[in-house]
């Protein structure tokens, strides 16, 4: 049976999927619309490229200089430009300090090798970045690893473009209906990038937006170039992870309202099937694997301490979604595990992706194949849309869950 998948964010955490979809497909089952975030969207945009799960495990294997090629992914903040430097609030900062015993013409000398100094260093550069970009690590080499994925069939690995389409380009490539969450730090709103809300965004950078976990990775400023969203002007709008306001909005595949299904597309008869990571599942241990260690000491006064944040931060989970279409979620464990823990072990990756087979096994056993039909609480006249559903006097029926549920996401009034 052919399912709408909606994928949850999580980071690290997000190599679960694999093995989740690996015994979905192996059941015979397919996947239709979609949607993803963070994490999610990494999963959901391979799926859309063509990517098998076992094509995804060989990529969740690949080594680089001995480490985990995702370990990439938490790279040095990429060089300042001189005009960044000279532009930057640490500059300004530097120039606010007045030293009372250094004469007026040396200041800004100095107060310019300064902040070229802190920029230029290793080690203060990822502060300067948090300052200067919202983001202590670059998230480059994830945006080249995700091109290159793109760029290369997984059926026959040749080379082929997909990473320089637009959202409306790959559709149109692929044939496969993807959307993606990303925050609109700047616009104070959710975004659902697809190729009918934003044509034009590349769909490399969308997958990036909704990855950009606040603090962890340097913010995405909207291109000129990507076009709308909605017909509503972009540029220059700071958009990061779009688990800042759900990262798990099943809703959105379930609710018929106008305002959805503008965002969405029409309403589908395909069952949904949401794949959470649920924290409060223990993930068992693997054969030999006893102790494994995943601190190191160099980062404990510093990066540990945005990985707790973040950690907190994304962990929140849309409790009422939940609650509400419970029958559609598989649990997925991931206790123990970082989001932001990418270089994980060979052992703590495998128990991790043979927990998700298991899960995903329990839950087909558990729960029968059948077409969707309204979601609970609906009216029976649900799928239509809120906006034009009447009762037989004429009087419109109340909205179903998932319409409240969306309503409040998108910030709808009724």
């Amino acid at each position: 049976m052919k399912y709408d998948l909606v994928f949850e964010g999580g980071g690290a955490k997000g190599m679960v999927f694999v093995g989740a979809l690996e015994e979905f497909f192996n059941r015979g089952h397919s996947a239709g619309r979609l949607l993803g975030t963070s994490a999610g969207a990494i999963s959901a945009v391979l799926l859309a490229a063509g990517y098998p799960p076992a094509k995804m495990l060989e990529a969740l294997q690949e080594k680089e200089n001995g480490r985990s090629v995702f370990a990439g992914f938490m790279g040095d903040p990429e060089p300042f430009t001189r005009e960044e430097i000279k532009k930057s609030a640490t500059r300004d900062v530097l120039a606010n300090i007045d030293l009372k015993f250094v004469p007026g013409f040396l200041e800004k000398p100095m107060d310019d090798a300064l902040a070229r100094w802190l920029a230029d260093n290793r080690r203060s550069r990822h502060f300067v970045a948090l300052v200067e970009r919202g983001g202590w690590f670059s998230a480059a080499r994830f945006v080249s690893w995700l091109q290159a994925k793109l760029d290369t069939d997984p059926a026959t690995g040749q080379r082929r473009d997909y990473s320089r389409m637009s959202l409306k380009r790959f559709f149109e490539a692929t044939g496969v209906e993807l959307s993606v969450v990303a925050a609109d730090t700047s616009g104070g709103r959710l975004l659902v990038l697809n190729h009918r809300t934003a044509p034009e965004c590349p769909v490399v950078w969308a997958v990036r937006m909704s990855m950009s976990i606040p603090l962890v990775w340097d913010e995405v400023v909207w291109d000129q170039g990507w076009g709308d969203y909605l017909g509503r002007p972009m540029a220059g709008h700071v958009v990061v992870d779009g688990g800042m306001l759900s990262n798990f909005p099943i809703e959105l595949f379930i609710s018929g309202e106008p305002q959805v299904t503008k965002l969405m597309g029409p309403k589908q008869d395909d069952p949904v099937l949401g794949l959470l990571i649920d924290e409060s599942l223990a993930v068992p241990a693997r054969k030999g694997l006893l102790v494994d260690i995943t601190i190191k000491p160099g980062e404990l006064k510093t990066v540990q301490r945005l990985k707790r944040l973040v950690d907190t931060m994304t962990g929140a989970h849309d409790k009422m979604v939940i609650e509400e279409h419970e029958h559609l979620v598989v649990r997925l464990p991931a206790a123990g595990y970082g989001t932001t823990e990418f270089d994980m072990s060979d052992e703590r990756r495998d128990a991790l992706v043979a927990a998700g087979r298991t899960a995903m096994r329990l839950y087909i056993d558990s729960h029968p194949a059948k077409k969707a039909g309204p979601p609970r609480g609906a009216a029976p006249q649900a799928a239509k849309g809120a906006a034009t559903r009447k009762g037989a006097k004429g009087v419109e029926a109340p909205p179903s869950a998932a319409d409240r549920l969306a309503r409040r996401l998108l910030r709808l009034k009724r």
